[in-house]
């Protein structure tokens, strides 16, 4: 409302000057351009509040355009290091997967002539570093069962109706490590033994 009375104040005083300026002036030529240049002044102060009003718009449109495009973006950026992460991942995953294969074979004969035992699965894990690169292991997890193979050779199916059920597990899983460990060339820290009972099927 301020503005307004405002507004309309301005625009009397201007009037009451154009009168005296036109009454103080001579019949002239001049007359008619200043006649002009008060009409066009006029004119000015009377849109001046639109142009105020539609310049305070657009800045608000301007800014409001800014900021969706800044949140797009960061939700563009947050979608691509999401994506970038889980990629990352999965090839990592698939690395140790992919490691634990030779390593599996490297030691496969070796167990099972010397300890009648057999590596059912390994799980390796281990960190990358910034470039994605594995240049270290943190842990190894060996599950060994005793090998199918080494059981049917060794032992002839007999039955005794004076035998119990219970197994002692007398595998000296310490040497078991340190031959990991001596071949695999990895601290023998890192290798943890998981035991399982069952023997690994042989087709």
């Amino acid at each position: 409302m301020a503005y307004l009375s405002e507004w309309v104040f301005n625009i009397i005083i201007f009037l009451i000057l154009a009168m005296i300026v036109d009454m103080l002036l001579p019949e002239s030529s001049m007359k008619k351009y200043t006649k002009l240049a008060t009409g066009l002044l006029l004119i000015a102060i009377i849109i001046s509040p639109v142009l105020k009003l539609m310049s305070t718009d657009l800045e608000k449109v301007l800014a409001s355009i800014t900021v969706n495009f800044a949140t797009d973006d960061q939700s563009n950026e947050n979608l691509l290091n999401n994506k970038k992460k889980e990629i990352q991942a999965s090839q990592h995953a698939y690395i140790l997967e992919q490691m634990a294969v030779p390593m599996k074979t490297m030691v496969e004969k070796e167990l099972i002539e010397k300890l009648g035992l057999e590596i059912s699965n390994i799980q390796i894990f281990a960190t990358p570093n910034s470039d994605g690169e594995i240049n270290e292991l943190d842990n190894v997890v060996v599950y060994l069962s005793p090998s199918e193979k080494v059981i049917k050779a060794i032992y002839p199916v007999s039955i005794n109706l004076n035998e119990t059920d219970e197994k002692v597990d007398t595998t000296d899983y310490e040497t078991v490590k340190s031959m990991l460990s001596s071949i695999w060339e990895i601290p023998l820290s890192l290798i943890e033994i998981v035991p399982r009972e069952e023997p690994v099927n042989e087709e």
